[in-house]
């Protein structure tokens, strides 16, 4: 609503402009910066006064040096500024209904009557209801592509970050007026899947785990498929972090190694180690094959390990420096790691078998062999079920579904058409675009993009050129966003710059929304490592706690209403604490602190629309104004301005793609309205300052529900 005023207040500069002979311009308004004090400002005499000056200070100041010139430029300037301010403040003041309009230092300053703009403020909310912060159709449709989950793998907490900050970009665009697809890209096919599938027939075939945990179970199924291949990786990265990076252990393996070679007789394998361990050079994991050096190898390096960590745990029991617990912390993190590995030390052997295995299972796909695209079929959809499960759960809907498998083919065709249009060439037996060369650009920017291997099987970048060229063309969209983490940035522009080479006018309109990862207070989440923490869990975890806190709290409440209290509040603490945190910054997942309550938290918003909630329940009816709003406490003026910025700052979230804003903007309208609550009466105070102060209540809660719906989340009315 500040926008609004000030656009009201430009529009009568402009006609004090027009009236005083200056003619009408393009005004720049800001915000007057003085606590408790609604206004608007403009340098537009300085504009002004800068032309009448050009000639006559140009003249003036020959002969001076840079200094005095520039000093006698800013004096006469501000003169002439201060007395055309002047000029439109007598102006203004007679036909205006402002609490005053100032000239000060030749700014024009103009500030709002209080009590009209209070009013205005309140009247705006209440009449509009759900309907506040709406702006109307621009006519424009945007295409917001978020979630893009893998079947075949779990749904971690990783996954929910993205679905949280496309699902609010979607609610806030159409808030705003866009026409507003919201789609999903489902990764149903790609190497991932391929292994999944190896692994479940290699070892799991015929098994089925109970219905509603078959998505979990291919989780672990592809986290097994991806150890049991990089087996061999994981052992060598170990062993190559112990040699470079443990003061100790090279030369206690050394001497163990000469040992082993000198009972054992154990051939070229141990000379490799020797020779690569003496000097601290990477192991490369084909070098070595024969399992019974490595099983006797192995030990050795677990003997080790044991030692180190026994030693390092009697210094830091005697000496607790952060130097000796870090040292403990460390050797701890390489002995699990070594007691992990050491489970499984008879894959070692299988895994060049495994690999050629992958490879053939990956030609049945590309070849379509009836019973394997059954199986995948089959597999997939006990994926989707999982996902359409928790999108449900999330109050999560999609306009438009993408699948993988279904633009591999329109991808080559695309390949063929680039090709031939010579956008594309082929470059060492690959189909690639060489993005700066034909944008002409000197600077390497965008680089070469492939898109098809040389066997002619698809890319990511194959399938992402077919799928953005349906949305240009048969979904007719405007603008298109992808909701993809920040590793892909490169990338994204790689496509959005091919799609504009290929004449795409859409390709100028496009944008990445990048987002940094979710981690674990230990590290990164892999889902081939097994160490993610799955959407399911976190739910029930803070959906459990969540009815503990609202037991606790409103024990009177009916059962039913406690359960659905408890999933409103839960489920509001996971998206605000994805919603809450710039984009571009990591999130450390702590369960704990999702599980708080306090603070910077949704339970705290939704607890202040609660409480709003409870106050209007003890009134009949609301007062119809207009309201008594002359002598406001500093706590009334804070909430109305906050409760004014509402409509600004969704067009701002809109047009800066940042869901941050409004999640920002309810956890400080919340802390207003409890300081309001703390200290100003509504119930006990005295006629006409009740029902004003009734109004603001209920402006409050209208205003909260709206933010929270943006976000996606509930605005319980008991808590």
């Amino acid at each position: 609503m500040f926008q609004r005023e000030a656009e009201r207040a430009a529009e009568l500069i402009n006609t004090a402009l027009e009236a005083l002979g200056y003619g009408r311009r393009a005004l720049e308004m800001r915000p007057i910066p003085f606590p408790g004090v609604w206004g608007t400002s403009t340098t537009v005499c300085y504009q002004i006064a800068n032309e009448q000056l050009a000639e006559e200070l140009e003249a003036a100041t020959v002969g001076l040096s840079k200094k005095e010139a520039k000093r006698l430029v800013q004096e006469r300037v501000r003169e002439r500024a201060q007395a055309i301010a002047e000029e439109l403040a007598t102006w203004l003041s007679t036909r205006g209904d402002f609490a005053r309009v100032e000239a000060v230092n030749g700014y024009l300053n103009i500030v709002y009557d209080t009590a009209r703009f209070a009013h205005e403020v309140l009247r705006a909310v209440l009449a509009a209801g759900a309907n506040y912060g709406r702006g109307a159709p621009c006519g424009e449709r945007v295409m917001v592509e978020y979630s893009q989950p893998n079947t075949h793998k779990a749904f971690h907490v990783g996954h929910l970050r993205n679905v949280c900050l496309g699902n609010a970009l979607s609610r806030i665009l159409r808030f705003v007026g866009f026409d507003v697809l919201e789609a999903n890209y489902i990764g149903d096919i790609g190497l991932h899947v391929i292994k999944c599938l190896w692994c479940y027939l290699r070892f799991h075939r015929g098994e089925e785990p109970p219905r509603e945990q078959r998505g979990r179970w291919l989780g672990e199924i592809y986290a097994e498929a991806d150890r049991r291949l990089n087996y061999r990786q994981d052992v060598v990265e170990l062993l190559n972090e112990l040699v470079q990076s443990d003061p100790v252990f090279p030369q206690a393996i050394d001497r163990m190694l000469k040992e082993l070679w000198r009972v054992h007789k154990v051939g070229e394998d141990i000379a490799y180690l020797l020779g690569q361990i003496a000097h601290g050079r990477e192991i490369n994991p084909d070098a070595f094959y024969d399992e019974q050096t490595i099983v006797k190898f192995w030990s050795i390096v677990g003997r080790q390990l044991e030692q180190e960590l026994a030693e390092a745990r009697v210094v830091a029991e005697q000496a607790p420096e952060d130097k000796a617990i870090q040292r403990v912390r460390q050797l701890e993190e390489w002995y699990e790691r070594w007691r992990r590995l050491a489970a499984t030390l008879d894959w070692w052997p299988h895994v060049p078998l495994w690999e050629r295995e992958v490879r053939e299972t990956f030609q049945r796909w590309e070849r379509k062999d009836p019973e394997f695209l059954q199986l995948w079929e089959e597999t997939r959809a006990w994926s989707m079920e999982e996902f359409y499960r928790i999108y449900d759960e999330l109050d999560v809907h999609f306009d438009v579904w993408f699948f993988e498998s279904e633009v591999e083919e329109e991808g080559r065709q695309i390949v063929r058409e680039l090709l031939e249009r010579g956008i594309a060439e082929i470059s060492e037996g690959l189909p690639v675009v060489k993005i700066d060369e034909k944008l002409g650009l000197e600077k390497e920017t965008y680089r070469t993009l492939p898109i098809l291997r040389s066997d002619g099987t698809t890319l990511y970048s194959t399938k992402d050129l077919a799928l953005t060229k349906r949305k240009f063309e048969q979904y007719h969209v405007d603008r298109a966003i992808w909701v993809v983490d920040v590793r892909q940035t490169l990338y994204l522009q790689q496509i959005f710059k091919v799609m504009e080479l290929w004449g795409f006018q859409q390709a100028a309109k496009c944008y990445h929304l990048a987002y940094e990862t979710v981690m674990l207070p230990s590290g990164a989440m892999s889902s081939r490592m097994g160490n993610v923490v799955l959407y399911e869990d976190v739910a029930r975890q803070v959906l459990e706690r969540a009815l503990e806190i609202i037991e606790e709290k409103n024990p009177s409440l009916p059962p039913d209403t406690k359960a659905l209290v408890a999933r409103q509040v839960g489920l509001g603490s996971l998206k605000y604490g994805m919603l809450s945190r710039d984009n571009n910054r990591v999130i450390v997942f702590d369960i704990e602190e999702a599980l708080s309550f306090e603070g910077h938290a949704a339970p705290y918003i939704q607890y202040a629309h609660a409480r709003a909630c409870r106050i209007l329940e003890k009134v009949d009816a609301l007062p119809e104004g207009p309201y008594a709003l002359e002598d406001l406490t500093r706590e009334e003026i804070d909430l109305i301005e906050q409760i004014a910025l509402f409509p600004d700052e969704v067009q701002r979230a809109a047009d800066e793609y940042k869901p941050l804003i409004i999640a920002n903007f309810v956890y400080e309208l919340a802390k207003r309205f409890n300081e309001f609550y703390r200290v100003c009466p509504v119930l006990q105070a005295p006629e006409p300052q009740r029902s004003a102060r009734l109004a603001m209540v209920a402006a409050v809660r209208q205003t909260l529900a709206n933010g929270l719906a943006l976000l996606g989340i509930a605005a319980p009315e008991v808590m």
